[in-house]
């Protein structure tokens, strides 16, 4: 799973009869009691709902185990209300932890579903167990009695933020404060809001006109602008499209020689983007930016635009598809970057349409485009494809110049250069040498392939047996395959008959499917025998044992991850991965199980109130927020020291600024340029932020200690934040939400 949790992705129509009984399963409730554990096996389709009924202020803790699914869990008051989505970063298995207070009774529904409908293509199991339901205690109630006077203090301090606004010097930390004041403030008053957001597209393009091509920061500075002014016209998309593409288009910089290329690229590739979320009201208005788009260019941004037309206007996205296709029998693959994105996912996504029923393309996606392209179109992109790469020099590279791209969610990411053309989930396509490309069309097409072009498979072949180092390669796959698929003892000796160059990643390999596989033993003892220089051998085990200890923690097993981390050498290690995992540990756990194996971890950090690095003040902030959830006067206890201290440091690099540190301008702490003090900052205000939820004036009072009034503003707007929108900042699978009965 992603750190950030993604919106979810349209369903395509099954077959009324798929549909029917698919809603007649989903129309279907079991009831959950104390003490009940349910296994069930679920589709890329399906979604399973269970009902709980809680007293009034009963506090109810349950986990789904995933085991081969990536699920999303989702939570809803006895009225409809929304509680939370529950998605933990650990993938298709392990724990998603669930914690609610229910202050009014009734009956709870719970909903388990696939993250990604659209990147599954085949059916997982889950288990779903009760681990706690009891009275909820003091601090729980609390947190949930309190919210709607927390709300009200949270929107007067963001209002006070807001008017301090000017008082920001630093034109980058101005605008960022701006885009984050706009973003909670919507709900509240969109006037105000799109006037903030307004204000920093406008901000963002006036200091791309102050900054200068020959210093040293430019293109920092300018790719920083640009990410800036493209995440303020994406938020207010979310609520008015059309108003977010005529702010995108009246704040472009005055065309020059210097920024024209640039600027071109990603204008385009994110206008289009906003073009796609018109399509729903207005399909043709999105056929017509995209057609107008592609007289300039190939953007990545099509495809979305295409997806947004199947499900608008089906005639106009086959249409805008046709055009595609037919500009793109018209370019030299290896010469145009943009094109060959466009062609390989063009054909990955109708591929399943044209394969034989038993056969889908590994990672294909089944709910492709299906109707976008006839097969006449499709067989001519293949035919295309295959005539170019067999043509092409053997390691061919066409350039691949720096642009920004949109995602598939219509954010934006930036690579400044080798870029790599995405395919789908799980697939990136690094670099576009013909070799490359010509193994990546042999897996979409597959077994079709000899039918559309005789004899295509064989040439594939030929081709990739001529390229410099494929025999190597080829052998490392088969080195791979034999490790995957065999016992470690057999492993093993093929590994020994392996080249030396060979050896130390095959061995690495190998220790990575028995950590895997929960063989930690056997593991330990091949690092052990293998690894002769002892520098090297160490950093092996120590990287051992945070692997173990992330598995570990990914399964819920909290306990014996943490016996691993204090396994490692030294002090500055065990933070490092502490500072990482901090917030998994409690979740699945009873309250005085969670705290005993949160005070072990603190322990781990030794006995000091204040830090002794960075990396440990990080881990610190972490567990006091941790903490939090179960006892927020133990989270204070931890925080506080924590603040004289940063303004002990604040007054230091005040001191030494210039002097091989740079963290101040203009007497101002920047940050953006990635200064430690700046790095500490940040998780200083979250964690704040996190603390809040149990007692805002406690917060505001600590916050309201530190000296730099720059750091005091984000502290306030971390509380705002989390009273607002308690969920905003850190997975909710981590804390306790309350469900007030509205």
């Amino acid at each position: 799973m992603r750190f950030f949790r993604s919106s979810s992705l349209p369903l395509l129509v099954l077959l009324i009869s798929l549909s029917t009984a698919n809603a007649q399963t989903q129309a279907t409730q079991t009831t959950l009691e104390q003490g009940s554990t349910i296994e069930r096996a679920i589709g890329p389709t399906e979604t399973h709902a269970y009902t709980i009924a809680l007293r009034d202020a009963q506090y109810l803790q349950f986990v789904v185990n995933q085991h081969g699914i990536d699920l999303i869990v989702r939570v809803f008051s006895p009225t409809g209300k929304s509680l939370g989505e529950f998605d933990s970063p650990n993938g298709a298995e392990g724990p998603e932890n669930v914690s609610i207070v229910g202050m009014a009774g009734g009956d709870y529904r719970i909903v388990v579903a696939p993250l990604e409908p659209k990147s599954i293509t085949k059916a997982g199991r889950y288990e779903l167990k009760i681990l706690e339901l009891r009275e909820a205690n003091d601090q729980e109630l609390k947190i949930g009695k309190s919210e709607e006077a927390r709300k009200a203090k949270g929107l007067a301090l963001l209002n006070d933020i807001i008017d301090s606004i000017p008082e920001i010097r630093q034109p980058q930390t101005r605008m960022r404060v701006k885009l984050q004041c706009a973003n909670l403030l919507w709900s509240f008053d969109e006037k105000k809001a799109a006037k903030l957001l307004t204000e920093t597209v406008t901000d963002s393009r006036d200091y791309l006109l102050t900054l200068k091509p020959d210093e040293e920061t430019y293109d920092e500075a300018q790719q920083w602008a640009m990410q800036m002014r493209f995440e303020a016209v994406q938020n207010l998309a979310s609520h008015d499209p059309e108003a977010a593409l005529s702010l995108l288009r009246s704040t472009r910089r005055p065309a020059n020689a210097e920024n024209d290329r640039r600027d071109e690229e990603p204008e385009r590739q994110f206008e289009l983007s906003l073009a796609s979320k018109i399509a729903e009201k207005n399909p043709k208005r999105t056929f017509e930016l995209a057609e107008e788009s592609l007289k300039d260019g190939f953007s990545s941004t099509l495809i979305q635009a295409l997806e947004s037309l199947k499900n608008a206007n089906p005639e106009l996205a086959s249409s805008l598809a046709k055009d595609i296709t037919a500009k793109l029998l018209s370019e030299n693959l290896l010469r145009n970057h943009q094109a060959t994105d466009i062609l390989f996912n063009l054909i990955r996504k109708n591929s399943s349409s044209f394969s034989p029923p038993e056969r889908t393309p590994s990672g294909s996606d089944t709910k492709a485009i299906v109707s976008f392209l006839s097969g006449e179109d499709y067989r001519a992109l293949v035919r295309k494809a295959l005539s170019e790469l067999l043509a092409a020099p053997a390691n061919e590279q066409g350039p691949r110049p720096g642009y920004a791209v949109a995602d598939e969610k219509g954010g934006i990411v930036f690579m400044l250069d080798n870029l790599a053309g995405s395919y789908g989930p799980g697939f990136m396509m690094k670099g576009n040498s013909a070799e490359v490309l010509l193994m990546n069309l042999k897996e979409f097409v597959g077994s079709q392939l000899d039918s559309i072009v005789p004899g295509g498979t064989a040439a594939i072949e030929k081709k990739l047996k001529g390229v410099r180092g494929s025999a190597e390669r080829q052998k490392f796959a088969e080195y791979e395959n034999t490790i995957n698929n065999s016992s470690s003892d057999v492993a093993r000796e093929a590994i020994a008959q392996a080249p030396p160059e060979m050896k130390e990643e095959l061995l690495q390999r190998l220790a990575e499917r028995n950590i895997r596989a929960g063989n930690y033993v056997q593991a330990k003892q091949l690092i052990a025998e293998t690894i002769t220089d002892p520098r090297a051998r160490r950093r092996a085990l120590n990287n051992l044992e945070r692997q173990t200890a992330q598995t570990e923690f990914n399964q819920g097993r909290t306990e014996e991850a943490l016996k691993h981390i204090a396994k490692l050498a030294t002090m500055e290690e065990r933070a490092q991965i502490l500072g990482e995992i901090a917030s998994l540990i409690g979740p699945g756990q009873k309250r005085a199980q969670a705290l005993a194996l949160l005070e072990t971890a603190r322990s781990m950090l030794g006995t000091s109130i204040q830090a002794e690095s960075q990396t440990q003040m990080h881990a610190l902030l972490q567990l006091a927020g941790a903490f939090s959830r179960y006892d927020s006067k133990r989270g204070f206890e931890i925080l506080e020291p924590l603040i004289d201290q940063f303004n002990d440091l604040s007054q230091a690099a005040k001191t030494m600024n210039g002097f091989g540190l740079q963290c101040f301008i203009g007497g101002e702490l920047s940050m953006q340029n990635g200064n430690s003090l700046a790095n500490i900052a940040n998780p200083l205000a979250t964690t704040l932020g996190i603390l809040s939820l149990t007692d805002f004036d406690r917060a505001k009072t600590t916050s309201d200690r530190l000296l730099l009034p720059e750091i005091k503003l984000a502290a306030h707007l971390g509380i705002a934040q989390q009273a607002i929108m308690p969920n905003g900042i850190y997975s909710p699978s981590a804390v306790y939400l309350n469900s007030l009965n509205r």
